[in-house]
């Protein structure tokens, strides 16, 4: 049964038009937006999900107009129904996640994102995951790719105490790598430029000024078909029918020319959009084939 159905004998019509019909099921916790207008409506909201979700332990309102956290990417949330505590365990793709959303990033709208990459990853390749939080892309890929070391970088330390657990849940010690603090200063103290097939780089507000961290931490020097591949993400304005992808590969490519004087060559593999985040606001990504000009 959908939200607006179990509502519609509850809620006046101009309220039902009204109602975020969308949210994020994570384990047995559940994450709503809450338009102002219906803050009073709140509980009768979570009852219905209840309803439709006998099994859920909580019901936790993210304000319609809610405040990221730019650091850690977290949002304020409110428990409006069931168990303050909001940690969890979402299972995605054979892996299981240990969660608190109070604290790290986490949607469940990224799973065929994260399916999507590991299908890519090539047997033996050194992978650089930027901004890891609770290390899902990193253990989604190491599940399809055993033979892959992901370095997970995570400068909250709330995620980096999940991705340590969820390393060990989901049995990829060796593979997975966890690493807490600012990729910037662990990728120089590391001493990792020069060496990644691959990175990641699930961070749309900022990743394009770590673009050319990125860059210098790619082997450039790989045979041809193998790595040397930046997954690139990043927030998009317009119309999905129409040169919505343009702005954003452009700056990538600028960025890139620049800081390295057009000496790398840049190859978009694939383009898309990831989720919708707001009208006309997506997260996109580009897959960007980098190798060094002959």
């Amino acid at each position: 049964m959908k939200l607006k159905d179990a509502l519609k004998d509850v809620l006046e019509d101009n309220e039902l038009r009204k109602l975020i019909k969308s949210y994020d099921l994570i384990g047995d916790i559940i994450l709503i937006r809450i338009h102002p207008d219906l803050e009073s409506k709140r509980e009768i909201i979570a009852e219905a999900l209840h309803k439709i979700y006998p099994r859920v332990r909580s019901v936790a309102a993210v304000p319609l107009y809610s405040y990221t956290d730019k650091l850690y990417r977290t949002r304020d949330l409110e428990v409006i129904w069931g168990d303050e505590n909001l940690e969890t365990t979402h299972k995605e793709s054979s892996c299981l996640f240990r969660v608190n959303p109070r604290y790290v990033f986490f949607s469940p709208r990224l799973s065929y994102e994260r399916m999507r990459i590991a299908r890519k990853v090539l047997k033996g390749e050194t992978i650089i995951n930027m901004f890891s939080g609770v290390g899902c892309f990193s253990i989604v890929i190491a599940k399809k790719q055993p033979r892959t070391r992901i370095y997970s970088i995570d400068v909250n330390p709330y995620a980096y105490e999940y991705m340590k657990q969820n390393v060990r849940l989901n049995k990829a010690e060796g593979k997975v790598i966890p690493i807490c603090g600012d990729v910037r200063e662990e990728l120089k103290k590391l001493d990792f430029e020069g060496v990644a097939d691959r990175v990641l780089m699930p961070l749309p507000e900022q990743a394009h000024s770590f673009l050319p961290l990125a860059a210098r931490a790619l082997n450039l020097d790989t045979t041809e078909g193998a790595g040397s591949v930046i997954h690139y993400y990043d927030v998009a304005i317009g119309r999905k029918d129409g040169d919505l992808f343009k702005k954003s590969s452009k700056r990538a490519e600028d960025i890139l020319a620049s800081t390295f004087e057009n000496s790398l060559r840049v190859e978009i593999e694939e383009q898309r959009i990831v989720r919708s985040v707001a009208p006309r606001k997506y997260h996109v990504v580009l897959d960007l084939r980098v190798e060094r000009m002959r």
